[in-house]
């Protein structure tokens, strides 16, 4: 239906949204419970109002969309090409900006489809946005619990593409001349009482420059290490750590794996209990903790992570986060922490718990100081969430169930899956799971450590010893109805997929 026979001040002063007219009825939305509706019966009269009740989120998204709409217009009359600027090579480029060329400013339709597109991201939750181009063909994508999803309703054409990636980079305070080179910043986004952090990373392609963005929500708190999902039994290991006078703790795995969310999840355990200094060192800062001293790598005056490490020890902290060790200054400097009297947490890109004592090797660490400082090493992946609200038993798939279990399943397993509902948009899961493989560091493994014997060795001790496999967890986690057992080909190696051999002898099912 046409709104335009309402005022905009007045909608606005009414909380209410116009979307649908029909034999009489007229639909209106708002996000206030407490709106009225007599003032808009009365500017219609001899139609019923019906009034629906959307979040905030959902009523700032009809806006943009309607603005979208008229903006859109607008923008296409504009960029019409008139006969002198069909000679003119300047006012080609402006329009390739998305720039006006009368007012020389970005065109409030490019602004507007890039604060729509924030809106559908925030709304779907995701963590990234993906902007774009092959050839003719636009392409923009949400990353929402680790897949990628098409936004069909943005049917850009390639100028509107480089206008708002202009828009994009404006907002980040980046170069908007330089096309040859990737770039990266960020800005912010505010919705309401929620603060939004975006790292922005263009990248020069065949066909144009691509932009994405990764939404980090601040809220001031992060996870607990109850409300990471964890077994209850390596949740309390976990905690059982941060509690040690002095050590190493390594989370692992690769991009994107939840490594940073595991680490704040202990450091905000250590914030709400207060009596002890945590200070952490990061690059960059990707969610803000209160009471927790954060500081971030400043590469460009010569302040890195070894930087930072040796101030911190002066500073009389308890506990020192270094974001990640990618170096062998990096490791000296947490291992000479540890030695020091403070509980170093720390990250390292690779596989798994046993494959992260070789990364150290790599790095030059000496086997003795690998095996006197370090407690435990957690790796993990992020397994998709089965739906709570649509969880309902399921048939296992054969061909998984046979990977999983070589000599069959046990008479009593069974596993789960989401039929897809309206809370979860018809994908039957939501939110995603660490699941965790987890390395105590004994007596037995310090030794094995030490003696530094073949990866598959050190393995198969670690077994021996009481790793907790991440297979292991995973399937606690399919038999629980956390996640689905379609999920463990996608966080399992074909060769862990099966019980693993520990010492000989294959493990307990």
């Amino acid at each position: 239906m046409s709104i335009r026979r309402f005022s905009r001040t007045f909608l606005d002063l009414s909380r209410l949204i116009p979307i649908a007219e029909e034999d009489g009825r007229i639909t209106v939305v708002t996000d206030d419970p407490d709106a009225r509706t007599d003032q808009l019966e009365r500017l219609s009269p001899n139609q019923v109002v019906d009034c629906l009740l959307v979040t905030p989120t959902d009523f700032r998204r009809l806006w943009s969309a309607l603005d979208l709409t008229a903006k859109g217009r607008r923008f296409a009359a504009d960029q019409e090409p008139t006969p002198n600027q069909a000679a003119d090579p300047t006012g080609s480029k402006d329009q390739l900006l998305g720039k006006d060329p009368k007012n020389k400013h970005v065109s409030p339709y490019l602004v507007s489809v890039y604060e729509a597109i924030l809106m559908d991201a925030v709304s779907e939750k995701a963590s990234d946005i993906h902007i774009e181009q092959y050839g003719d063909r636009i392409r923009i994508r949400l990353r929402v619990d680790g897949d990628l999803h098409d936004l069909p309703q943005y049917q850009l054409s390639a100028r509107e593409m480089k206008g708002v990636i202009n828009v994009i980079k404006l907002r980040a305070e980046l170069n908007i001349a330089e096309h040859r080179l990737p770039q990266g910043g960020r800005s912010r986004l505010q919705l309401g009482d929620m603060a939004y952090d975006l790292r922005i990373q263009t990248q020069p392609s065949l066909h144009g420059e691509h932009a994405v963005i990764r939404l980090l929500p601040q809220t001031g708190r992060a996870m607990t290490i109850a409300e990471l999902g964890m077994s209850s039994m390596i949740g309390a290991r976990y905690q059982r750590l941060l509690d040690n006078p002095a050590g190493l703790v390594l989370v692992v795995g690769p991009t994107g794996s939840g490594k940073s969310t595991t680490l704040y999840a202990g450091l905000q355990t250590l914030a709400d209990d207060g009596r002890r200094k945590v200070i952490t060192v990061e690059d960059p800062i990707e969610y803000s903790i209160d009471n927790i001293q954060q500081t971030r790598v400043r590469s460009e005056i010569g302040f890195g992570f070894a930087d930072a490490m040796r101030a911190f020890v002066r500073e009389d902290p308890d506990v020192i986060l270094v974001g990640e060790i990618r170096d062998q200054e990096t490791a000296l400097e947490a291992i000479r922490a540890s030695q020091t009297g403070h509980v170093v947490l720390s990250t390292l890109h690779c596989n798994d718990a046993v494959d992260s004592l070789q990364r150290l090797y790599d790095l030059g660490i000496h086997p003795n100081s690998i095996a006197g400082e370090l407690l435990a090493v957690i790796a993990q992946r992020l397994a998709k969430r089965i739906c709570k609200h649509c969880c309902q038993p399921a048939e296992p798939d054969p061909v998984i169930l046979s990977e999983v279990f070589p000599d069959g399943p046990p008479a009593d397993f069974r596993c789960f899956q989401g039929a897809g509902c309206d809370k979860c948009n018809g994908r039957g899961t939501q939110g995603r799971v660490a699941i965790v493989e987890y390395m105590e560091v004994d007596s037995d493994i310090r030794n094995a450590i030490s003696s530094q014997p073949p990866i598959g060795e050190l393995r198969w001790r670690a077994l021996d010893a009481g790793l907790v496999t991440m297979r292991d967890s995973a399937l606690d986690h399919v038999i629980e109805g956390t996640i689905p057992l379609s999920e463990l080909p996608r966080i399992l190696p074909r060769e862990r997929m099966a019980p693993e051999v520990r010492g000989g002898r294959r493990s307990q099912e």
